[in-house]
């Protein structure tokens, strides 16, 4: 394993106690009574003895290296430790992101104003405590762990360093967790090891939840805020996820580049083909590979009403086209007509991805 990473973030996080025990959010309120009854137990509930450790830790075919020609080309052995090394590469991403979500949610129980939202932070403390184990468990078994990737680690100390409760939750319940959450809700049939497979749809039921309250949440919160507090976080939402998305002209988590290295490829030989296969990706068959922004982030985004007017065309040149009125997310990817015209209209202004508004 390689030498533990450790970082840190500042925050000021401001503690709000109330003398009122009433649950007054009904939908809260159900929220947090099904986490107490779904609750589980990494350590006894899942059977360690059953890793099967030559299996595909997930389904290839479902996998984006696997529709590159360069991929093919590798040899049998070396296309199956590639896809190993790929998985544990986004296993270990998942695992950090869970370490973030228990400390974030640590500092919700104190911010969040009411009891309602307490309850339901602090029993995803608990669910998030349990996916720390049940993936750091994992990992040990696979027998390698990747760092945390850099663009991860700035969303994260961002998240944390915040003061607001508002951007916390927009931050990780509303879009980290719906990232993760699409990847479990994907996993579910993509897990092909037993062990991983075994315990994969208690997580994703767990992130399901953890998703609702930051929506629930925020779709009460967002109308009753100041247009310039409602502005900071439409704009939070955007960076992070065009920071995530490595739609805006650099790929995101470059260091899965690493995974190459593992398993044995040359990268040197190896890397320019795959950037020159990915540059022109309209001739790539995409058909069944999941996109967690499109399917689940931006839609609640668009329904807690963090998406607006000035930002639709800076989404557009990231490859999507977003109807507010029926809250439709449509995936252009990056090589569609729009997106370049979007694109080509944000330089004609002086205006970049980056900053479209």
């Amino acid at each position: 394993m390689p030498e533990p990473l450790t970082f840190t973030s500042d925050a000021l996080v401001q503690s709000v106690f109330r003398d009122h025990y009433a649950l007054d959010a009904e939908k809260l309120e159900s929220l947090y009574s099904k986490s107490k009854r779904h609750q589980w137990n990494a350590e006894l509930d899942v059977d360690w003895s059953a890793y099967e450790p030559g299996a595909d830790i997930l389904e290839r075919s479902r996998d984006f290296l696997s529709r590159l020609a360069c991929v093919a080309e590798l040899p049998a052995d070396v296309q199956a430790r590639l896809f190993r090394e790929a998985a544990t590469f986004t296993l270990s991403q998942v695992l950090h992101g869970e370490q973030a979500a228990l400390m974030v949610c640590g500092q919700l129980v104190n911010v969040v104003p009411d009891l309602d939202g307490k309850l339901a932070a602090a029993v995803q403390v608990m669910d998030e405590a349990r996916h720390v184990e049940v993936f750091a468990r994992y990992l040990d078994k696979v027998g390698r762990r990747y760092p945390i990737d850099p663009d991860l680690q700035a969303i994260v100390a961002q998240i944390l360093a915040e003061t607001d409760w508002e951007a916390k939750c927009v931050g990780m319940q509303v879009i980290l967790e719906s990232v993760a959450l699409g990847f479990f809700r994907a996993g579910t049939e993509l897990a092909r090891e037993p062990v991983l497979a075994s315990f994969i749809g208690n997580v994703h039921e767990d992130e399901a939840r953890h998703v609702a309250y930051g929506v629930l949440t925020l779709e009460d919160r967002i109308p009753n805020l100041s247009d310039a507090a409602r502005r900071r976080l439409e704009d939070l939402a955007y960076d992070s996820v065009l920071r995530i998305a490595g739609r805006g002209g650099k790929p995101s988590f470059t260091t899965q580049f690493a995974a190459l290295a593992n398993a044995g490829i040359d990268v040197a030989a190896f890397l320019p083909k795959l950037l020159a296969e990915v540059s022109d990706p309209a001739g790539l068959d995409l058909d069944g590979i999941e996109d967690p922004m499109t399917r689940t982030v931006l839609p609640n985004l668009v329904r807690v009403g963090l998406v607006p007017e000035r930002l639709l065309l800076g989404y557009r040149a990231q490859g999507w086209r977003i109807d507010l009125a029926t809250g439709a997310v449509e995936d252009l990817h990056t090589w569609h007509p729009d997106t370049r015209a979007a694109r080509a209209e944000l330089a004609a202004s002086g205006r970049t991805i980056a900053r479209p508004a």
